[in-house]
């Protein structure tokens, strides 16, 4: 008794397009559904699959991009029309879509006056109140009311630095959020993106107004600006060497803090720099004498000088001496 062979084979070229015919209805699924970050990888993948594929790639692109200007919030985007106004559509997309929404119940802390942040938070809708520690005692002053069409969280999201301020939510609140690292994923796609946005905060934003007047509260001794170079030695939590050092071109002093310049092409070990603390050891001339120096601070923000060069801002654990204050007055 005989039995036939049946074939199954299929050739490349066949399996190829099956793949590819999937794909793009794994596509229009996904952007039905709008998970846009889903389909956006589905459609890179169906140009590996295929590299010939331009004409579909395209049309896929041309689905997801309509998909996801429709599902754009018409009022969000009327209630930052400066920001938006700016932006192309497919910048719009990014913005929109990089955002989570989210209801917060009154009472809870969106950010933490010396804490680490890395999200902007676009109000919609309920009140936050914004208070700063008062140095001379324990209790909070509220500096602001914020609603509807305010952000959040600009400072500290925009320059590096540690919250200037604790927000809390007086009522429930109806915000947009946007995590720093999402931000950070843009450039690829959509460079200049990010520094819209940043723009827009340093514009619009209202902590910067708190910062300014905390640095003149936690500055009461006089800061001098110095030529010479510092030694910045990374500690660990046990106030040992950690094994990062920085050498940097010092900006000024006082006997409270100092800021000096760095290198860095690594923006993530920059970030990472934030509440860390150093030793610091300085070599400065002033008179045409050399002064030299020794003490350990924390790291309390980063501003960006140029590319790659940023500027660290030191708070000494402890006070400099009076008497090395003198040597350093110009």
């Amino acid at each position: 008794m005989s039995s036939q062979k049946k074939s199954t084979d299929i050739s490349p070229e066949q399996l190829q397009e099956q793949t590819k015919d999937q794909l793009i209805t794994k596509i229009e699924r996904a952007v039905g559904a709008k998970k846009f970050m889903e389909a956006e990888s589905l459609r890179e993948r169906l140009l590996e699959v295929d590299p010939m594929a331009i004409s579909e790639v395209i049309k896929a692109a041309e689905l997801i991009e309509e998909a996801m200007t429709a599902a754009i919030d018409k009022e969000h985007v009327a209630t930052w029309s400066d920001l938006y106004g700016g932006l192309s559509r497919g910048e719009k997309n990014c913005l929109f879509h990089s955002m989570q929404s989210n209801l917060i119940p009154e009472k809870r802390a969106l950010l933490q006056y010396g804490a680490l942040n890395n999200r902007l938070f676009f109000i919609e809708k309920g009140t936050v109140v914004v208070v700063i520690p008062q140095e001379e005692s324990e209790k909070l002053k509220v500096f602001a009311h914020l609603g509807r069409g305010d952000v959040l969280g600009e400072y500290s999201f925009a320059t590096l630095a540690l919250c200037s301020a604790t927000a809390v939510t007086k009522t429930p609140v109806q915000l947009r959020c946007l995590e720093g690292k999402m931000a950070e994923s843009w450039n690829e796609k959509h460079p200049g993106l990010y520094e819209k946005v940043v723009e827009f905060c340093q514009k619009h934003g209202q902590i910067d107004q708190i910062t300014e007047r905390k640095e003149q509260e936690v500055h009461p001794n006089p800061r001098y600006p110095v030529q010479g170079r510092v030694k910045a030695t990374l500690l660990n939590k046990s106030g040992q060497d950690d094994g990062l050092v920085f050498t940097g071109e010092v900006g000024e002093i006082s006997r409270s803090g100092c800021s000096f310049a760095i290198h860095c092409n690594q923006k993530e070990t920059i970030r990472k720099l934030l509440t860390k603390s150093f030793s610091l050891n300085f070599i400065c001339t002033n008179k045409e004498k050399d002064i030299v120096f020794s003490s350990v601070g924390r790291v309390v923000r980063v501003s960006v000088l140029l590319h790659d060069d940023y500027l660290i801002h030191i708070g000494y654990h402890t006070l400099l001496s009076k008497e090395l204050d003198d040597q350093l007055v110009p």
